[in-house]
């Protein structure tokens, strides 16, 4: 009968020592599986951390753009409502009936320029 326990421990022991082999390779491949996932967070951390510089320098760019467009549009509208570019447009309406095969007379009459500014348009815009 002392034999049988003795038998019954012994087996029970060798039973312990295979789970307790069976769950350290378990907690092995897990830890290892943990280090997997830690250097991909980490890889991802650095990626993350790369698209908020990057991105940071592509909105300075596009500040930098917008400020500059708002003065483009300031300026432009300064120079639509100076005289200039009304003497502009005049121009751009003389060259116009130039190439249309207008005379000097019309285009002066038309558009507020002088005989010998009239007669230049001719010569550089005839049809």
């Amino acid at each position: 009968m002392e034999f049988l326990v003795y038998l019954l421990v012994i087996f029970t022991l060798f039973v312990l020592v295979g789970l307790l082999l069976k769950q350290t390779q378990r907690i092995a491949s897990l830890e290892e599986r943990v280090n997997e996932v830690g250097n991909k967070f980490s890889v991802i951390q650095h990626d993350v951390s790369a698209l908020c510089a990057s991105g940071l320098g592509v909105d300075e760019r596009v500040g930098g753009s917008e400020r500059r467009i708002r003065g483009l549009v300031e300026r432009l509208e300064e120079l639509e409502e100076s005289e200039t570019f009304e003497h502009l447009q005049e121009f751009q309406g003389a060259i116009e009936l130039a190439q249309q095969g207008a005379e000097a007379s019309e285009i002066v009459e038309k558009c507020h320029l002088t005989l010998d500014e009239a007669a230049l348009l001719i010569r550089l815009h005839k049809s």
